[in-house]
């Protein structure tokens, strides 16, 4: 496909007005949910809320650019970046919503040299992916950079991608089974929700899938935006400060030493 033929990096399709307007109010209304949640009942950690209010909040502005603004005025340097800051910003806080979480599921056990792994490590390879992104972006509007845009694109999806299949990694390996069922719809969901965003970036880092995949809105909403909508939904129903089991010091052991966990919620 011709270069010159695509307006790269602009929208090549007229967003749906009805289906940015749709979304929008389902996203305002688990907003809305998650943050009077978020202010009666005390969530740990901090972040955590902080997190899925961001994620909330820059979807929920993003689906209204889209829904209110024309394609000349979201055809503009200006608002692309805007807009991109705003779609990339949503799943990455999703997926560190779902590691600190992860932590807390822990109870603080034993190697609690993972939780400081994770609290440290995972952000700054979120925030290096961004920066790629960033980069990319900006570098996309001159087309001498065209290969290094899809270069740096790969890159970033590519780690967002493998954070998120090391998830299941850790999930699986260090927290016992009988904490992973208090949270298990929660982080099922959401964990699988961000995979598919990640893959989905992922592919249109590829320069014709990019072309091909960017001409219809349909696979935006299919690739992005409904499982983030569905994360955020799922966040905003199973509110992580209602399932979470108790932290290892302030619950009781058998004589084999297993924690003796009070019955999990199913709400």
């Amino acid at each position: 496909m011709n270069i010159s033929e695509i307006d790269y990096p602009y929208y090549s399709y007229i967003p749906s007005r009805f289906g940015a307007g749709t979304f929008s109010i389902f996203v305002y209304i688990s907003l809305l949910g998650w943050f009077i949640q978020s202010l009666h009942i005390r969530c740990r950690p901090l972040a955590l809320p902080i997190f899925l209010f961001l994620a909330h909040l820059t979807t929920f502005i993003e689906l209204i650019l889209r829904g209110t603004l024309y394609i000349d005025i979201l055809n503009t340097k200006l608002l692309y970046k805007i807009t991109a800051r705003l779609l990339s910003l949503s799943p990455r806080l999703l997926l560190l919503a779902n590691y600190y979480c992860l932590v807390e599921l822990r109870g603080k056990q034993a190697r609690r040299i993972l939780d400081r792994t994770i609290d440290i490590t995972i952000p700054i390879i979120v925030i290096i992916a961004e920066i790629f992104l960033i980069i990319a972006d900006e570098l996309s509007f001159d087309i001498k950079h065209y290969q290094l845009t899809f270069y740096l694109r790969q890159s970033s999806g590519g780690l967002i991608l493998s954070l998120s299949l090391i998830f299941y990694i850790i999930w699986y390996l260090s927290i016992p089974h009988v904490r992973r069922l208090y949270i298990l719809p929660l982080l099922a969901v959401s964990s699988a929700c961000v995979l598919i965003e990640a893959i989905y970036i992922q592919i249109i880092s590829i320069p014709s899938f990019f072309f091909l995949l960017k001409q219809n809105e349909l696979w935006f909403y299919t690739g992005h935006l409904c499982p983030i909508v569905l994360a955020l939904a799922t966040w905003s129903m199973y509110h992580p400060s209602k399932l979470l089991p108790p932290l290892e010091k302030n619950i009781s052991h058998d004589e084999n030493d297993k924690q003796l966990l009070p019955p999990h919620s199913s709400v």
